[in-house]
């Protein structure tokens, strides 16, 4: 089995894991402090979100330089005790590979602004612009971007206007140049050769863009260039090709692909085996249950799904690229998205319930499951004002939501609000002490006031623990091939209230059944009737297994049988 299979990722936002020099900032120090915490739960890979030199204009994104450590993290001597320390413990280290774009204080491109003729112009997408009916210099083209707005920034010095597909600090890199792709693959090697294990691959399938840059949509208004830039034929190209200038010269390297609305066929493409570009991919059809076809801050659908609905995205994705011989990172939180238990749970009055459920359910799904710190304890979202506000896409949007889609202040607040990633970013909440034990300062950013009955350090006092909970499912894990890399067949899928399916090989099944829903509810399980089930973990305690179930709310249930002469 390859090795990526088996393994449980732990995403770490260096930002707001934990403060070691009460500056208010997370750091690596922070993060050494929590490695036995980190291994007790059964974590063995953590995947760090950037922690190079950046101006913090998207928090990390927007790299300066990818050779430096943020010094608001620490050195690069914090950075290799950090990798020493992990690997101590038997834990590797991923790191977030930007490689869409630098930001515009990289050396590359302030040497791109000197000149017209400067060898790095090409590193970047320069384009002149149009004039408009009074004259006036307007951008190439009608491509918005993804925060909102135009995505060209203009050079005052050349004229020129120089593709900003993120924010407008963001450069997009031109991938067409071989130079580029050539010092892409040396920040690689720099990474693999200190030792981690590979790199979570940011926004990668739209590193190449269309030929002429043609207008996006109908070309008048503004409009997203989904059908120019996302997972273009040239991109599995540069993927193919950086497999095997970097990943094939170093044993078992880890790689995971986020991309931008991939589809279940380029998925595929680009994580087959036989392709040779990436382990795993992210979907986000699932993240974005609710939301209008523009996004998450599209508000037209009010937010609004059932578990039916987000049951045939689940079994869609898994089936289909399942079929295709391909695989998925699978993750139910992250940085870029609001907290699990309060988008697919109940944070009010089945926080605890829900949130086993839903841990259930992501690690016993066919792919490799990421965790998000937080997740362990059922961290909520946090009720944010307009002031407390940090991320650059929740403030862009803000403007946005109300000069491009005419909303009332109060209405686009309430939709920022929702989805904000900035519900992500609150500080990990490790004790009821001040600032909920990460800093002994104020934080950069507000701590959700829950933190004095949302903890670790309460939670691991309670006897069935959320974080108890995660170790168990975990082990459970680990110790099956049929959960690491067996199939996966739905059962009743037609219920409206509960998703169950079995996970197989040759030597074990597992049943597993999972109530995504506040009312209690029964289950016909006739199709996979046999006596042989055994229990092995419940939400509400172990159950004796029935060909009908009567579930509580959230409730979630492991069963296993044994196919082999093995007993349990």
């Amino acid at each position: 089995m390859e090795s990526f299979k088996n393994r449980i990722v732990y995403q770490i936002w260096p930002r707001s894991f934990k403060d070691s020099n009460d500056d208010g900032i997370g750091d690596l120090q922070g993060v050494i402090s929590k490695l036995d915490y980190l291994k007790d739960i059964g974590i063995d890979t953590l995947w760090l979100s950037p922690v190079y030199a950046t101006g913090n204009k998207d928090y990390g994104y927007d790299i300066d330089d990818y050779y430096k450590i943020n010094p608001e993290y620490g050195t690069m001597g914090d950075f290799d005790e950090l990798l020493k320390q992990a690997k101590e413990r038997g834990i590797a280290i991923i790191m977030d590979l930007v490689a869409n774009h630098t930001s515009d204080q990289h050396v590359w491109f302030k040497e791109a602004l000197k000149s017209k003729d400067s060898p790095y112009r090409d590193y970047y997408i320069f384009k002149e612009g149009k004039r408009d009916r009074k004259g006036r210099s307007v951008p190439p083209n009608n491509w918005l971007s993804a925060f909102g707005g135009s995505a060209w920034q203009r050079d005052e010095k050349s004229g020129e206007y120089y593709l900003t597909i993120f924010t407008p600090n963001q450069c997009d890199l031109n991938w067409a140049n071989r130079k580029v792709r050539e010092g892409i693959y040396e920040i690689m090697r720099f990474w693999l050769d200190k030792g981690i294990l590979g790199f979570r691959m940011d926004v990668i399938n739209t590193i190449a863009k269309a030929d002429g840059l043609p207008p996006a949509g109908k070309g008048k208004k503004l409009d997203f260039p989904f059908e120019h830039i996302v997972s273009l034929p040239k991109s599995h190209e540069y993927l193919k090709e950086m497999h095997e200038e970097v990943l094939s010269h170093y044993e078992n390297a880890f790689t995971v692909g986020e991309g931008m609305v991939t589809s279940i066929t380029d998925l595929i493409r680009y994580t087959a085996p036989e392709e040779k570009k990436l382990n795993m991919m992210f979907q986000f059809d699932l993240h974005l249950i609710g939301c209008g076809p523009l996004g998450k801050f599209d508000f037209r659908k009010g937010y609004l799904w059932n578990t039916k609905e987000l049951k045939d995205i689940i079994f869609n994705w898994q089936l289909k690229v399942q079929e295709g011989n391909g695989w998925l990172g699978n993750f139910m939180s992250n940085h870029d998205q609001p907290r699990q238990v309060s988008r697919f749970g109940n944070d009010r009055h089945f926080r605890r319930k829900s949130a086993k459920a839903l841990a259930l359910l992501n690690m016993t799904l066919r792919g490799t499951p990421f965790l998000y710190q937080g997740e362990e304890i059922g961290m909520t979202n946090c009720q944010l004002e307009i002031d407390e506000w940090r991320d650059f896409e929740a403030i862009n949007d803000f403007k946005v939501l109300q000069e491009m889609m005419h909303l009332p202040e109060f209405v686009a607040k309430k939709v920022i609000q929702k989805m904000t990633r900035d519900h992500a970013r609150t500080p990990m909440q490790w004790s009821r002490k001040e600032y909920a034990g990460f800093s002994n300062t104020l934080p950069w950013i507000k701590v959700n006031p829950n933190y004095t009955y949302i903890n670790v350090e309460d939670e691991l006092k309670k006897e069935n623990s959320l974080i108890g909970f995660y170790r168990q499912i975990i082990a459970i894990r680990k110790n099956s091939s049929a959960l690491s890399s067996g199939v996966i067949i739905p059962v009743d899928r037609d219920h409206p209230q509960v998703i169950s399916y079995l996970r197989e090989n040759q030597n074990e099944s597992f049943l597993v059944v999972i109530n995504l829903s506040e009312k209690k509810t029964k289950v016909n399980l006739e199709e996979v009737m046999t006596s042989e089930w055994r229990a092995v973990l419940g939400t509400y305690g172990s159950r004796e297994y029935d060909s009908t179930l009567s579930v509580h709310p959230y409730e979630a249930l492991l069963f296993r049988r044994v196919k082999s002469i093995e007993k349990i």
